[in-house]
């Protein structure tokens, strides 16, 4: 009975089709408010540009497009063609910038409206390309995104932000000279109008090691980068380093320096030196430790150095090793953690010696006593400060500084006080103290100090391993009588003075690596920056 019924309904579904005629089937006619409007892009539109328009008219039969200026662009390809008859025009291309009017005409039931709106394709700016990776030395090729019109030819006129170094050509190879921030200035003429763009750019200079020191007559920090490509210079930094700024180190992107005050020959004043740290560019200063107020002046941090768990080791004039952490600011001051004893040295007393230098090496203390009594180069277990051995061949050789080579297998090191065979001097020898060498006399070195107990070399520093591929050399500071007095004042203007270097392998004589400085400390930052 159900399949009757539906059969049914098919039959009468095809008789009432069959009776239709075809001239009476008709599109539904709109039936609405009519209204014709579009829509551009609405960001900005650059020359070349390719623009696809908007429909949002309301009850429309039929369209007519018109878009003078503008040509049509398919997936055939580009065409003449400026009119459409479509719901939506294929994307219209402009080729030159300028203004442009596109027209819509929309009709329903014999009845038209129209509309027309301004397009306004702009001319691209002209935008310099940076090249990646800008270095000095070394050849680097920029160029320009330009607007071109058809036929004319586009001048150019580069400045590169240093003397003379300029162009007229579109790509220009250039090579920086100086590092850091340049203003790149390109100048343009399209044959319609001059164009102008600029461009920060940031040339780097060499990766290479530093050398920092500290100056007497400036009172300042100095660091002088190891470049190879082209001489740098020693730069002045804004830290204030204090009298006597016996010690700098490098660690951790900050430099260390114990600064001993006024105070550095046996005297009644009162303690008046620090340990502090700053950033590698002399700023962003903290103090980390410093004496007691109205603590005598031998308890002042005289040489200091900081090894690679962070830690701070200092003398004073003859009270022992303290330490402290390198990240510690205000911090009280340390007692004493590591001293030679009668035992150690092989005597029968070490009172008054003084303290010179220190290193620490794979978890060993090396420490040094100098002056009229003290003597020797002693070794201890820097984490559990139980003595090893006193070096040798330096058992009775008064050492004020030292810096041990552990790559070539050295110890240089600076004697102030005529004892165990040794005159005053810069010496090296193995690292057992045997065969040792006089490397540098010095005679005219600055007696400030007082006979017995010389002031004389307070910073060596090795680097065995340069940028420039040789065997690498030992520096030291070198502060002539000419240059500061006996009583540490400043007599001359530093020309006598500065930084002293051997080669390592000894293809070289000592000579001046920098002149016009009085320095103290010195340390090399073995990162490459």
């Amino acid at each position: 009975m159900k399949r009757i019924n539906f059969l049914y309904l098919i039959a009468a579904f095809l008789f009432l089709l069959g009776g239709c005629k075809e001239e009476e089937f008709t599109r539904i006619e709109p039936d609405g408010e009519f209204a014709v409007n579009f829509d551009f892009p609405q960001a900005e539109v650059f020359a070349p540009a390719k623009i696809v328009l908007t429909n949002r008219s309301k009850y429309s039969e039929s369209y007519n497009w018109k878009f003078e200026g503008g040509k049509t662009l398919t997936a055939e390809g580009l065409s003449d063609l400026n009119t459409s008859t479509s719901l939506v025009p294929d994307t219209i291309y402009y080729a030159l910038p300028g203004k442009y009017t596109v027209t819509l005409t929309a009709t329903q039931g014999g009845r038209s409206e129209t509309i027309s709106k301004e397009i306004t394709i702009q001319k691209m700016q002209p935008k310099i390309v940076v090249p990646a990776n800008l270095g000095i030395m070394q050849e680097a090729t920029f160029s320009a995104n330009v607007f071109k019109y058809p036929n004319q030819d586009v001048t150019y006129a580069w400045d590169f932000g240093e003397p003379g170094l300029t162009s007229t050509e579109a790509s220009p190879k250039v090579t920086f000279q100086d590092e850091g921030m340049h203003t790149v200035t390109l100048t343009i003429n399209d044959g319609q109008e001059t164009l102008t763009a600029t461009a920060q750019v940031v040339v780097l200079g060499e990766l290479v090691k530093t050398l920092y020191f500290t100056d007497v007559r400036t009172g300042k920090l100095y660091k002088k980068r190891f470049t190879q490509l082209k001489p740098s210079s020693a730069l002045q930094l804004p830290a204030n380093v204090g009298l006597h700024p016996l010690g700098i180190n490098v660690f951790n992107n900050r430099v260390y320096i114990s600064d001993a005050g006024t105070g550095v020959v046996f005297t009644s004043l009162k303690s008046d030196g620090r340990v502090f740290s700053v950033n590698l560019e002399g700023g962003d200063e903290k103090t980390i430790t410093q004496p007691a107020p109205n603590s005598a002046y031998g308890d002042d941090p005289f040489y200091s150095t900081v090894d690679a768990n962070g830690t701070v080791y200092f003398v004073t004039r003859f009270g022992g090793v303290r330490t402290i952490s390198a990240s510690a600011v205000d911090a009280a001051y340390p007692p004493v953690r590591f001293s030679v004893t009668a035992a150690h040295a092989g005597t029968t007393s070490t009172f008054g010696w003084l303290d010179g230098g220190l290193q620490v090496i794979d978890g060993t203390l090396w420490y040094s006593k100098h002056g009229s009594a003290g003597k020797g180069l002693y070794k201890y277990n820097a984490s559990t400060a139980a003595f090893i051995e006193a070096v040798p061949g330096l058992k009775d050789a008064k050492i004020r500084n030292f810096a041990v080579d552990t790559k070539n297998g050295k110890i240089y090191f600076a004697i102030n006080f005529v004892g165990g065979g040794l005159n005053k001097g810069f010496y090296r020898s193995n690292l057992d103290g045997s065969n040792i060498e006089l490397l540098d006399a010095m005679p005219n070195f600055s007696t400030e100090g007082g006979a017995n107990e010389q002031t004389y070399v307070t910073g060596i520093a090795i680097d065995s391993a340069p940028d420039d591929g040789t065997a690498g050399y030992v520096y030291w500071g070198y502060r002539d009588a000419a240059d500061i007095s006996a009583t540490g004042v400043v007599v001359g203007d530093g020309s006598n003075s500065g930084i002293k270097r051997y080669a390592l392998d000894g293809s070289k004589p000592v000579e001046f690596f920098l002149k016009g400085f009085i320095p103290y400390g010195i340390a090399i930052d073995h990162t490459k920056r």
